[in-house]
C-alpha cells in the first residue's frame, strides 16, 4: 500500500517521467550510470525519491540496478519500441472492441467533440510550422502540446469506456510508461501527410463506435496504432546520433 501523501507522489512521478525523458531522448546514455548524488543534486531532492525513482524505472525495463555498482541505463532499441505498439495495438484494439459494446452516447457525443478539437490542433500546428518556412519554430510549443493532450484524451475515452479495469489499467501503464515520451520527441517530425492519415485513423475509429460496429472498432485501432509504431520506428531509426563533446557528453 503506497502511504506517500497526494504531493508527494506526484512528484515522484515527474521525477521518473524525466529521468525517462533524457533517456529516451539520448541525454543519459546506454550503458551509463545514474549516480544516486548526481542525480539528487540535478533534480534538486533527497536521495529517498531517487532511489524510489530507479526502483521504478528498473521495473519499466530503463535501467537495470547491481548491488554495489548501482543504477545503468538501458535504452530501449527500435526492436523494443516496435514490440511495445505492437502490444499495444492488440489491447488497444481490444478494449476499442469492448467500447463499442459498453459506450455510452454521452461518451461518444464528447470523443466526437474531442475528435473535432484534435482536427483544429493538427491544423493550427500545421499552420504556425508552414508559416516559418522550414525554419526553427519555437512558437509550436504550443499547438504541439495542445495536439499531444488532445491525442491522449481521444484514446483515453475509448479506454475507460471498455468496461475492463484490469486492461484499462494495463493500456495507461503501457502508454504512460513508455510512449508518451517518444511522442513528445517524434511530433514535429510528423509530415503533414502523415498527420492527416492520424486524423484518418481516429476518424474511421469514431464512425466504427458510433456505429456499435465492435471488429470494425477493434480493427480500426489496431490498424492505427501499429501505423503509429511504424512511423515512430522509422523516426527514430534515420534520427542524427546524437553528438559527443570531448567530455563525453552527449548534446
Amino acid at each position: 500500500m503506497d502511504e506517500r501523501e497526494p504531493g508527494e507522489t506526484d512528484r515522484l512521478q515527474q521525477l521518473v517521467e524525466s529521468i525517462a525523458a533524457k533517456i529516451f531522448n539520448g541525454t543519459y546514455a546506454p550503458g551509463q550510470k545514474l549516480r544516486q548524488e548526481t542525480l539528487a543534486e540535478e533534480y534538486d531532492v533527497s536521495r529517498t525519491p531517487v532511489r524510489e525513482a530507479l526502483r521504478q524505472l528498473e521495473i519499466k525495463g530503463l535501467v537495470v540496478q547491481q548491488r554495489r555498482y548501482g543504477a545503468t541505463v538501458l535504452a530501449p532499441t527500435t526492436k523494443d519500441i516496435g514490440a511495445n505498439y505492437w502490444l499495444r495495438g492488440e489491447l488497444e484494439g481490444m478494449a476499442t472492441e469492448l467500447a463499442a459494446r459498453w459506450i455510452s452516447d454521452a461518451d461518444l457525443h464528447r470523443l466526437q467533440i474531442v475528435h473535432a478539437e484534435c482536427v483544429a490542433s493538427v491544423r493550427a500546428l500545421h499552420e504556425t510550422v508552414n508559416a516559418a518556412g522550414g525554419a526553427p519554430c519555437p512558437t509550436a510549443a504550443e499547438p504541439m502540446r495542445h495536439w499531444v493532450v488532445k491525442n491522449q484524451a481521444f484514446h483515453a475515452l475509448i479506454y475507460s469506456a471498455c468496461g475492463n479495469a484490469s486492461l484499462e489499467r494495463s493500456i495507461r501503464d503501457l502508454h504512460l510508461d513508455y510512449t508518451r515520451n517518444i511522442l513528445n520527441m517524434t511530433v514535429l517530425g510528423m509530415h503533414e501527410s502523415r498527420m492527416r492519415k492520424n486524423i484518418e485513423h481516429h476518424a474511421a475509429i469514431v464512425e466504427a463506435l458510433v456505429a456499435r460496429d465492435a471488429l470494425a472498432s477493434r480493427d480500426a485501432m489496431r490498424t492505427h496504432i501499429q501505423a503509429s509504431g511504424a512511423f515512430v520506428v522509422d523516426w527514430l531509426e534515420k534520427r542524427p546520433a546524437p553528438r559527443r563533446s570531448r567530455t563525453g557528453r552527449r548534446f
